[in-house]
């Protein structure tokens, strides 16, 4: 893990690759809540079960609390499934009724990923990082990491030991903004695989209610 003090006296614009992972690892740590959006092109991220995610958007509130709203391929048909994590218990809509139903942790399909973790194992072993541009508030930079520290999006069904190209985008107070994820990251990717997560409203108040 990176860890760089930074300078008071140093503006925002000069700050170093190095720095602006710091600092946006400290937002990360301290954050107690964010909304994101995952979407791909070419590709699909594989669930066990014969669930393929095409497109996942939720809300996260550390330490545990997930609401999930998903698009899933299984059997060449696209359904819509919504998952809850709340004090301890587990939720998953009918994806044909659409109602509730309570569900035991074994059962449920997002079981083995971790989306609340995902940016901090992302900066947990991120290597050869580079600033591209500093643009409208916004840093640009281009790194690699090991999959391994992917199975928080992706879970078990990885390729292990694989150079990943990353692009962050990080505004000047450190929140990250998007990820983009280049290639193969799971057996069926593709080469031009490409998954994106957006992320939002960091340390936004989330009501939570039991369904």
């Amino acid at each position: 893990m990176l860890i760089v003090s930074c300078s008071k006296n140093v503006s925002i614009e000069s700050l170093s690759s190095e720095e602006i992972i710091s600092l946006s690892q400290s937002k990360i740590v301290n954050s107690k809540s964010f909304s994101f959006d995952l979407k791909h092109k070419n590709g699909s991220t594989e669930l066990p079960g014969n669930y393929n995610i095409s497109r996942a958007n939720g809300d996260i509130q550390k330490p545990k609390n997930i609401m999930i709203d998903a698009e899933i391929i299984s059997n060449n048909f696209l359904i819509k499934l919504s998952y809850l994590s709340l004090n301890d218990q587990y939720w998953i809509t009918n994806p044909i009724s659409f109602d509730w139903m309570k569900t035991p942790e074994e059962d449920n399909p997002f079981r083995n990923i971790d989306p609340i973790n995902i940016l901090g194992d992302i900066y947990s072993e991120i290597e050869s990082i580079r600033l591209v541009e500093y643009k409208n508030k916004e840093y640009l930079l281009r790194a690699n990491i090991n999959s391994n520290n992917l199975t928080s999006l992706v879970g078990d069904i990885i390729i292990p030991d694989k150079n990943v190209d990353i692009e962050l985008f990080i505004n000047d107070e450190g929140f990250v903004r998007k990820i983009l994820i280049f290639g193969e990251v799971q057996p069926n990717d593709l080469s031009n695989t490409l998954r994106e997560i957006s992320f939002s409203n960091w340390n936004v108040e989330i009501e939570w209610n039991e369904p």
